[in-house]
């Protein structure tokens, strides 16, 4: 299947996964690196590994309310012993265990020496002099130094995504500062004489710049561009200037005034065809040079608004992924609550779940409407099957 207004190359129909590994072969994790204090770093990308400089736990504690004992004392029970004291939580050097003895301990408090055996509260009588009636070997509800995370080993590896497990972590082996990725940057440029001259709302931009925030990037629009080569060029080189990423919109179809394919159809590196997307069967990608050497990765998708939104789910979030080293956002897994027809194209459907928690195509005209795709609470990736697809098949799902 090819494209009629294209020759060469360009008329290879590729398809979603393809075009997906071309995007991704043609972005590189960004080098550089910023440092965060922790309680700012929620959602960054760790840029080097993090080395533990305490360990976790940080001592030899009770894992239970209970008696701390000497395993070997209480191997026959019932065993009677007196309480020779209180060990609480938050104190720092208790008491070493006297002989035939036991002590009262609360969770989270340490050990103290000569006690290998903390004996839950609910087996013993809880009275002083206590009673043991059940027992248990060296070292039961004791929680290790170091048995989650030993000083000097390395608490968190580069590309891990900070969220609250993650931060806990980390203040539990005493960062204070990290190093991670920087946000990437994302600038944002439409084409089109109609939104320049403001007859059309440019939405493709506000829309962008939402999902791209959203993906974790650092978004600007430096648009709408004019329809002439010249002075999109222009535009496109101050936007790659202060970019990671640039996603243009519009201009790369077949017409006579599809400029940003005019502008770029020759550069070395640059590809535009057709990727068997429905909406979004035009696309292109490349990279173009920042005055300071860097290649900088350029995603041309068509200028539908939801052709334009599924391509950036399917394709832009990707390389912001790639650009901030961490792993791609994939589709989720669903099933069709309703049959569907599944044709030669990969076919993105906006829709919603039903009661049963499948999802169901929005009803009316999906590849041009923009409040469908405002209603829909999910986009469905409909694969190329050539049938129809029934109830309860499995599907992915762009959010």
């Amino acid at each position: 299947m090819t494209d009629p207004s294209a020759s060469g190359p360009e008329a290879v129909l590729a398809s979603v996964a393809d075009h997906r590994a071309r995007v991704r072969a043609g972005v590189a994790p960004l080098t550089r690196a910023e440092i965060l204090p922790l309680g700012d770093a929620r959602g960054r990308i760790l840029a080097a590994d993090v080395v533990a400089d305490r360990s976790v736990p940080p001592f030899d504690h009770a894992a239970m309310d209970g008696f701390a004992v000497r395993a070997g004392e209480v191997a026959e029970p019932p065993v009677e012993l007196p309480v020779a004291g209180v060990v609480a939580a938050g104190d720092t050097e208790p008491a070493a265990l006297p002989a035939g003895a036991a002590y009262r301990i609360m969770t989270g408090a340490p050990v103290p020496p000569g006690a290998d055996l903390v004996v839950p509260f609910e087996w013993t009588s809880g009275t002083d002099p206590v009673r043991i009636l059940r027992t248990a070997g060296p070292g039961r509800h004791v929680r290790r130094e170091g048995e989650d995370v030993r000083v000097g080993e390395v608490a968190l590896t580069a590309g891990t995504r900070l969220d609250a497990a993650q931060i806990a972590l980390l203040t539990s082996v005493g960062a204070v500062d990290v190093a991670v990725r920087p946000r990437p940057r994302l600038g944002v440029i439409a084409t089109g004489a109609e939104l320049v001259g403001g007859q059309v709302p440019d939405s493709n931009t506000p829309m962008l710049l939402a999902a791209g925030r959203a993906a974790g990037a650092v978004a600007t629009a430096h648009g709408p561009a004019p329809d002439e080569p010249d002075a999109f060029r222009a535009v496109l080189a101050a936007t790659a200037e202060v970019s990671d990423l640039v996603v243009t919109t519009g201009g790369i179809s077949a017409g006579d005034h599809d400029v940003v394919k005019a502008a770029l159809r020759d550069d070395d590196g640059f590809w535009f065809g057709p990727v068997a997307l429905k909406p979004g069967r035009p696309q292109g990608f490349g990279c173009v040079r920042a005055s300071d050497g860097r290649r900088v990765p350029v995603l041309t998708l068509p200028g539908t608004p939801i052709a334009a939104y599924a391509a950036f789910l399917l394709f832009g979030r990707e390389a912001l992924a790639r650009l901030a080293g961490a792993p791609a956002a994939r589709p989720r897994p669903a099933r069709l609550g309703v049959p569907v027809a599944a044709g030669d194209r990969t076919v993105v459907l906006p829709g919603r779940y039903d009661e049963n928690g499948q999802v169901v195509p929005l009803p009316g005209h999906a590849g041009h409407s923009q409040r469908l795709l405002a209603q829909a609470e999910v986009l469905i990736v409909v694969p190329p099957a050539g049938c129809e697809l029934a109830a309860g098949h499995p599907v992915e799902v762009l959010d």
